[in-house]
């Protein structure tokens, strides 16, 4: 049962009361002379507290402002002194957001990424302040952090000028293809895994998190496919392995889709791409597909990774199939669904 307040004021205290909070322009003023006069009405500190969306302890600072200065105490502003003192300075916290934000291997540690509980280690260690390490993550993100996957890049590692040469010719192609003047395909292959790929999906907040099944032996199967930059349509070619045998049955696939006209083909140099026999059928057939080679490491560059990637995160993730053959034909549906999009 809830104390009754031992706050009593006059009717005449009561009215002053009132009459400041109707003449001021202050919400949070109106609010605290309202319920000071509640409090005195009986109420206790929970129900006025519960009324006025505020804790309990609010109520209580206001009540004892009142008591010792007045209707004038409730303007002045109210200095929180509750809880224990902040163990961190301004300069310890501004030296952990900046060790957060660096690589722990210029600190002289083997291992690359901070958690918690290293971060609340070394904190101890450099500045002789000791806090739990579930705090400095409310700390980090009072501070503006947050935990972030990072991206692979290929910067560095391939050729920035072949790069750049390349994104202006496939620029070329792609407005050769709109214009309806050449028929341009963005080709590559993809592997399909029994073992599932892994995508985000809703839950409960507070929930475990969800678990996919994996199987006891990977096994996988390679797509071929060929993405026409005008229309969208997505010509395809299931095979065990990559090799040069099945990139050529590919492009018997795809002669057959586009019969009788000239195709653009930009493709990655895959070794498989430049066999003998794909050298001969290629010559064989030049007057029907021109390749263009792109640079090694330029994957940005085949628009059909991304439809490799939508493909694979909406028909083939956070499932475990019974077979491999199960995963082809699921697969195989989402190819049909996207055929009948552009349709």
């Amino acid at each position: 049962m809830a104390r009754p307040s031992k706050l009593k004021l006059t009717s005449l205290q009561q009215a002053a009361l009132l009459q400041a909070a109707d003449r001021s322009t202050d919400a949070d003023f109106r609010d605290v002379c309202r319920a000071v006069v509640a409090l005195s009405s009986g109420q206790s500190r929970a129900q006025v507290a519960a009324l006025f969306k505020v804790h309990r302890a609010s109520v209580g600072r206001w009540a004892r402002a009142y008591r010792l200065g007045g209707i004038e105490a409730l303007r002045a502003p109210q200095v929180e002194r509750r809880g224990r003192p902040c163990k961190l300075s301004t300069e310890d916290l501004e030296w952990l957001r900046t060790t957060a934000l660096s690589s722990p291997r210029t600190h002289g540690f083997a291992f690359t990424t901070w958690s918690l509980p290293r971060l609340a280690s070394y904190l101890e260690q450099e500045r002789r302040v000791r806090v739990r390490s579930h705090y400095i993550g409310h700390l980090l993100n009072r501070a503006g952090l947050r935990r972030v996957r990072p991206k692979h890049t290929l910067e560095g590692k391939r050729d920035e000028v072949a790069h750049d040469r390349a994104k202006r010719m496939v620029r070329r192609l792609k407005k050769r293809a709109q214009s309806g003047e050449k028929i341009v395909i963005s080709q590559d292959e993809t592997e399909l895994h029994l073992y599932p790929p892994l995508t985000a999906v809703w839950a409960v907040v507070g929930s475990p998190q969800p678990k996919v099944a994996t199987p006891g032996k990977n096994q996988k199967h390679v797509l071929y496919g060929g993405l026409d930059l005008r229309t969208g349509a997505l010509v395809t070619h299931w095979a065990p392995t990559k090799s040069g045998a099945h990139f050529i049955a590919f492009l018997r696939v795809l002669l057959a889709a586009y019969p009788g006209q000239q195709i653009v083909l930009i493709t990655d140099n895959g070794s498989f791409h430049h066999t003998k026999a794909t050298a001969a059928f290629l010559a064989e057939h030049r007057a029907q597909i021109e390749v263009k080679w792109l640079p090694p490491y330029c994957p940005d560059l085949n628009d059909i990774e991304r439809t490799w990637r939508s493909l694979k995160r909406s028909h083939a993730s956070n499932f475990l199939f019974n077979s491999l053959d199960a995963l082809v034909v699921n697969v195989q549906k989402g190819i049909d669904e996207l055929d009948r999009r552009i349709a």
